[in-house]
C-alpha cells in the first residue's frame, strides 16, 4: 500500500477520486460547509493511498486510520458519512434517512447533562421526534444482527402516536 500525505502546497491531484483538481487546488474547495465541519470535527486530512485520495485521521503512535474517499465525500449525503463513521450498515442508514423527518439529530452536553439539537454532521444520537426515544448511533452500531434492528425499528415504531403509526403501515415502514 502506497501512502503519500498532502500538504497545502502539494496537490497535484489530476486523477484522484475520479475528480480533476488543478494543481495547487485543495480537494476541500469541492466539498459543501456541512461536510468541511464533519471533516474538521474528525481532525481528517487528505491523503493519497493507492493512487486514491482518502480523509483519514493521523495518529502519533498508531496507523492512520482512513474514514472516507474524496469520492465517497463527493457523493455522499452527510446522514451517509456520518453513519459510515459511526460503522453503521446500509440498513440502518436507508432506514434512518427514510426517516429523518421523524427523528431529530443531538448530541450530549456533558455540563448540562441533556441532549441537544445540532446539526447532522455533528450528531450522536437521533431522537425520535413524536415520542423523545434517544437513540445512541454508539448502541446502534453494537447491532449486529438485522433481526434484532428490525425488532428495535418496529419497537420504534409502535411508540409512535396511533395516527403516525397508520401512516407509516399505509407507506410500507
Amino acid at each position: 500500500m502506497s501512502v503519500t500525505p498532502i500538504t497545502k502546497h502539494s496537490f497535484p491531484l489530476s486523477h484522484a477520486a475520479g475528480a480533476s483538481h488543478p494543481a495547487g487546488k485543495s480537494p476541500n474547495a469541492d466539498l459543501c460547509e456541512d461536510k468541511l465541519r464533519l471533516i474538521e470535527k474528525f481532525r481528517l486530512v487528505p491523503k493519497m493511498i493507492d493512487n486514491r485520495l482518502f480523509w483519514v485521521r493521523e495518529f502519533a503512535n498508531r496507523p492512520d486510520h482512513p474514514y472516507a474517499s474524496h469520492r465517497a465525500f463527493l457523493r455522499c449525503s452527510i446522514i451517509e458519512l456520518v453513519f459510515s463513521f459511526y460503522d453503521l450498515c446500509v440498513a440502518k442508514m436507508t432506514y434512518f434517512s427514510n426517516n429523518i423527518d421523524g427523528y431529530d439529530s443531538c448530541k450530549f452536553n456533558y455540563r448540562t447533562q441533556e441532549l441537544e439539537s445540532c446539526a447532522l454532521w455533528d450528531m450522536e444520537y437521533l431522537v425520535q421526534n413524536a415520542t423523545g426515544i434517544p437513540v445512541d448511533l454508539r448502541n446502534l452500531a453494537a447491532i449486529t444482527d438485522i433481526t434484532v434492528f428490525r425488532e428495535m425499528c418496529s419497537w420504534l415504531e409502535m411508540q409512535l402516536p396511533e395516527p403516525e403509526q397508520e401512516q407509516r403501515q399505509a407507506v410500507g415502514y
